[in-house]
């Protein structure tokens, strides 16, 4: 049983005349998903305020999960990371976390006047070292999988921020499939509070089709009025139909298809390691294959010129990396086509460079006074001094480089330049 799904078909049922929103109206002539799309009629339940369908479609994913709760999003993760900020940290909080963050983290930051803790990625000790130094830091914030699938060791974060009385948050958000694989890799299961999970990156979901899962289920109230502030007042029934037509998968298939998937991808990783273009064998998660452009010494025009002509369109090239999502639902087909092309190609074993700051910058500002305050925008060459008034998050290196209310010093310049950073807004 699919409960929205049920829902929707019930009410297509009714034929009843929509003198509702949407416009469409679900009219004859239109592509036959239109008639899906609606608001919140009467029998569809409402996001915010789930009771019906919505609500049984959360509770079959918590149980899933193995979650206390688990809340729908139909605004990405982007959503879920901004009401697990919410429920977790009040404004003014300290929190420790990982330099490559999403940007929604920090826009998070301004809106409650949150105080980061930065660390460099999977750095443990960093870890320690900032609880010695802010022992008031109320949580651990992780992103992981990064974007080239590098994964934390999250039980070891998960103990840390239990010793110290702090929660662990995870930006899950490319590893909605890890507690479908054949080792337990899903954040809930290895100690997380919360994570964000992106269902539409790695499962048959609808861009957009998000969940926040909460180790402690009485926080789901309290989670849901956060997500309230931030959510649109009219999701899309689309997306939540495909979440919900996606829990019967997760509760059929899914374990045996990403079993198949991980031995697909890793003869794939093994045949770009004899190539030379996968030459260093980290912590990855076992869906994303991650080839050194480096190595080759093409360019990311070249290299991705070359897997298109192999009929391949990455989820990412530059001159440093390509990244290649796959799923269950890629054909034989579209895995003969990278085997075909790492044959074609070759290597010399090159990895690229994992940017890591060697030291945090010196912070003038909070978050929120730096964005909310009038800025100008000038050279990065003249901003040395200067405190940056927005966000610069390149991918890669997909850290923050310069963070709002820092000042920019010669070293993060030298960076923002290196990764085509020419100009930034700093605080007049």
């Amino acid at each position: 049983m699919n409960p929205i799904e049920n829902a929707l078909e019930e009410y297509i049922e009714k034929d009843l005349s929509r003198f509702h929103m949407p416009g469409h109206k679900g009219a004859e002539g239109l592509p036959a998903y239109y008639k899906y799309d609606i608001t919140e009629v009467e029998g569809a339940d409402s996001l915010f305020e789930a009771e019906e369908c919505i609500a049984e479609t959360e509770a079959r994913f918590a149980k899933i999960y193995k979650a206390g709760a688990s809340l729908l999003s139909a605004g990405g993760s982007t959503l879920c990371i901004q009401a697990m900020l919410a429920t977790a940290l009040e404004p003014g909080d300290e929190f420790i976390i990982a330099r490559n963050c999403h940007a929604a983290a920090v826009n998070t930051m301004a809106l409650l006047d949150l105080r980061p803790i930065w660390i460099n990625p999977r750095d443990l000790k960093a870890a320690e070292k900032a609880f010695e130094e802010h022992p008031k830091a109320k949580a651990v914030y992780l992103t992981s999988p990064d974007y080239f699938g590098v994964l934390s060791d999250i039980a070891a974060f998960a103990e840390l921020a239990r010793k110290n009385g702090a929660k662990l948050l995870v930006d899950n958000a490319h590893g909605a499939h890890l507690h479908f694989t054949p080792i337990e890799m899903h954040p809930i299961a290895l100690g997380a509070d919360m994570c964000a999970d992106s269902l539409h990156k790695s499962l048959p979901v609808l861009t957009g089709g998000a969940l926040l899962h909460i180790k402690d289920g009485a926080q789901k109230d309290r989670a849901k009025q956060k997500m309230r502030l931030f959510g649109s007042t009219s999701p899309s029934y689309l997306i939540m139909l495909s979440a919900d037509k996606c829990a019967e998968y997760l509760e059929t298939k899914a374990k045996g298809d990403f079993a198949m998937l991980n031995g697909k991808v890793a003869n794939l990783r093994y045949k770009a390691f004899e190539h030379g273009l996968a030459p260093k064998v980290r912590n990855v998660e076992p869906a994303r294959l991650v080839l050194s452009v480096k190595s080759t010494e093409m360019t990311a025009a070249e290299f991705g010129k070359s897997l298109r002509k192999h009929g391949i369109e990455p989820e990412y090239v530059n001159d440093e990396w390509a990244v290649l999502m796959a799923s269950p639902f890629n054909s034989e087909r579209d895995f003969e086509r990278v085997a075909k092309f790492i044959e074609d190609a070759f290597g010399n074993g090159f990895a690229a460079f994992e940017e890591r700051l060697s030291a945090m910058p010196e912070k003038a500002m909070t978050v929120r006074e730096a964005v909310f305050a009038e800025s100008e925008e000038i050279s990065v060459d003249d901003a040395v001094g200067r405190i940056a008034a927005g966000l610069n998050l390149p991918c890669p290196p997909c850290i923050a480089l310069a963070v709002p209310g820092e000042i920019i010093d010669e070293k993060i310049a030298e960076l923002l330049k290196k990764y085509g950073i020419l100009k930034i807004n700093v605080v007049k």
